[in-house]
C-alpha cells in the first residue's frame, strides 16, 4: 500500500524512528483514516463521472435517432450504426457544401472512399511540394544513416512532420519500443518529470512515466493548470492525429521498461510535479510509459515558439481577452495590421483547436514551429499530456478559436465530414488503429463515445458559423 506516492511499510519505519510507541500509533491510525477517506472520495467521483457519461451519452443518441428518417436514396451511416439521413445542423451544412461546386462537396463519394484513403489524398500534393528543413548530415541529427530516425528527420517537410505511407515511420515506433536503452538523462524543464533516451543508434526519444491507471479522471476541482500529464494520452493522441490526417505530433509509442530495483518509488527534477508526493510507482520491477521521438536538432531544427493568441490565464482570478470578448478574432487576429496574420496560421490555429478538442486538452499555450520554415511550417502539436482526462466533459472553450474565427480549412471539413457520413467511425478508427501500440488497450473504453460526440460538436459549430455568415467566408481552400 502507498501513501503520498510512498510505500506505507517505509512511511511506518520512518515514524517509528522519531516518535514514541502512542503517537506512533495515533499516526499510523490518521493515515489509515485519511486513506478510507480519499478512497471513499475518489469512488464517489468517478462514479458521479461515469453515470454522467452515460447520461450525456444516452441524451447524444436519443436526439440523434429522434433527428433520422430513413433516406433510401443516400444510405449512409448514423445515429448508432443505423442506415439514416438526419435533419440536423449537421446534415443542413452538408447539403450547403455540396450546392458550392468549389467545395468538391460529394456526399456519396465521401461515403464510399475509407478514411486513410481520404487523409492521404487531402494534402496529399501540398505536404509533398512544401519545403524541407535545410539539408544536414548523419552527424547533424544525431542518427546513424538509413535508420528510421534518420530518414524521419529528413523527410520532415513545413506541411507535415512525415508522410502518412513513409515505411520509416512504423520502422522508428518498432525501434522506439524494443531496442534496448543506451543512456538515461533527466530532463529538468516542464512541470513533470522527463527522461531522455538515447539508443545506440544515436537515436534519442521522450520517455514519460506512468503515473495514473487508464480509468483515472481529473477531479472536478482541479484547475486545468494543476492537472497532471498521462503518458497514454500522449500515445492517444499521435494515433488520433494520424486519423485525422493532420501528420503534425512526433512519432510516440507506448513502452514497459523493467527498472531493476524492486517495488519502489522516485521522483525526478522539474518545475513543479518533482518531489516525494508526486513520485512514480512501478509494479514489482515493471514501468509503464510513453517514448516520443526527438524531433531534429538545431541548427537545422531550430524551432520558433511564441505565445498563442488563445492562451489562458492561468489565474483563478483573471480571464484571458479571448474568453470576456466574442469578437476577439475577427476584430483583432484578422485585421490588416494582426500580429499573427500570415495565410495559414488562422486556419492552423482552428485545426490545433479541434484537434485539442477532441482530447480535452486546455493546456496549449504556444505556438511552436521550424525556425527556416517559419511562416510556412504547421504547428508542431507536442506535448498532449493534459489531454483525455474528462471523458464526459466537453470543454466548450478549448473550440473559441472556431467559434469567434468563424474559419476551417476546406480538407479538414471533408474529414470530420466524412467521419460524420461514414460508415466508418472515429471512435473506431482510433481504437483500431491504437492496437498497434504494445500497451494497448491505451484509453478506457468511456472516451470512445466522447470523441463521437465531439466530432458532432465541432460540425454544429461550423453550421452556426455557415449560418451567420456563408459558406464561401468560413471555408478556406487548401491544396488538395
Amino acid at each position: 500500500m502507498f501513501f503520498n506516492g510512498v510505500e506505507l511499510s517505509s512511511v511506518s519505519w520512518l515514524l517509528s524512528l522519531f516518535c514514541d510507541e502512542e503517537t506512533f500509533q495515533e499516526t499510523i491510525s490518521r493515515q489509515d483514516s485519511m486513506i478510507k477517506q480519499r478512497r471513499d472520495v475518489s469512488s464517489a467521483i468517478q462514479s458521479s463521472l461515469v453515470e454522467r457519461s452515460k447520461s450525456l451519452v444516452h441524451g447524444s443518441m436519443s436526439f440523434a435517432q429522434r433527428a433520422c428518417r430513413v433516406d433510401d436514396e443516400a444510405a449512409r451511416t448514423c445515429c448508432g450504426g443505423r442506415v439514416a439521413s438526419c435533419d440536423g445542423p449537421h446534415h443542413m451544412l452538408i447539403r450547403k457544401l455540396q450546392a458550392v461546386p468549389e467545395a468538391d462537396f460529394r456526399r456519396e463519394r465521401l461515403r464510399r472512399t475509407s478514411m486513410a484513403d481520404l487523409v492521404s489524398s487531402l494534402g496529399g500534393s501540398g505536404r509533398r511540394a512544401s519545403k524541407r528543413l535545410p539539408a544536414w548530415n548523419a552527424k547533424n541529427t544525431g542518427g546513424r544513416p538509413n535508420s528510421n530516425y534518420y530518414r524521419f528527420h529528413q523527410n520532415a517537410r513545413a506541411a507535415a512532420l512525415y508522410e502518412p505511407d513513409d515505411p520509416a515511420i512504423d520502422g522508428l515506433i518498432r525501434d522506439m519500443a524494443t531496442k534496448p536503452f543506451q543512456t538515461l538523462e533527466m530532463m529538468t524543464r516542464g512541470t513533470e518529470l522527463k527522461l531522455l533516451v538515447k539508443f545506440d543508434d544515436r537515436s534519442q526519444a521522450v520517455f514519460k512515466p506512468m503515473r495514473w491507471g487508464r480509468d483515472h479522471e481529473t477531479l472536478p476541482n482541479h484547475y486545468y493548470f494543476n492537472d497532471y500529464e498521462r503518458h497514454n494520452a500522449e500515445i492517444a493522441a499521435f494515433h488520433l492525429d494520424r486519423v485525422l490526417g493532420f501528420y503534425r505530433v512526433p512519432p510516440v509509442t507506448g513502452r514497459i521498461v523493467n527498472m531493476t530495483i524492486g517495488n519502489m518509488c522516485f521522483f525526478g527534477e522539474c518545475t513543479y510535479y518533482c518531489d516525494s508526493r508526486h513520485s512514480f510507482c512501478g509494479e514489482v520491477d515493471m514501468l509503464e510509459g510513453s517514448l516520443m521521438a526527438w524531433l531534429p536538432e538545431p541548427p537545422a531544427g531550430e524551432r520558433d515558439r511564441w505565445r498563442s493568441p488563445y492562451r489562458r490565464s492561468y489565474s483563478k482570478f483573471r480571464k484571458a481577452d479571448w474568453e470576456e470578448d466574442d469578437g476577439y478574432c475577427r476584430q483583432k487576429l484578422m485585421q490588416p495590421d494582426g500580429t499573427y496574420l500570415y495565410p495559414r496560421f488562422i486556419p492552423d490555429l482552428v485545426d490545433t483547436h479541434i484537434f485539442d478538442f477532441m482530447t480535452g486538452n486546455m493546456d496549449r499555450h504556444h505556438v511552436e514551429v521550424f525556425q527556416h520554415l517559419r511562416n510556412d511550417s504547421a504547428p508542431l502539436l507536442m506535448d498532449n499530456g493534459r489531454g483525455f482526462g474528462k471523458s464526459a466533459v466537453d470543454e466548450m472553450s478549448i473550440l473559441a478559436p472556431l467559434q469567434q474565427c468563424c474559419k476551417i480549412r476546406l480538407s479538414t471539413l471533408h474529414k470530420l465530414a466524412k467521419l460524420y457520413i461514414g460508415p466508418e467511425r472515429l471512435s473506431e478508427l482510433l481504437d483500431k488503429s491504437l492496437r498497434s501500440d504494445p500497451v494497448y488497450p491505451v484509453l478506457a473504453t468511456k472516451y470512445m463515445p466522447a470523441l463521437d460526440r465531439r466530432l458532432l460538436i465541432i460540425l454544429r459549430a461550423v453550421a452556426t458559423c455557415v449560418k451567420e455568415y456563408s459558406v464561401n467566408d468560413v471555408i478556406v481552400p487548401d491544396k488538395f
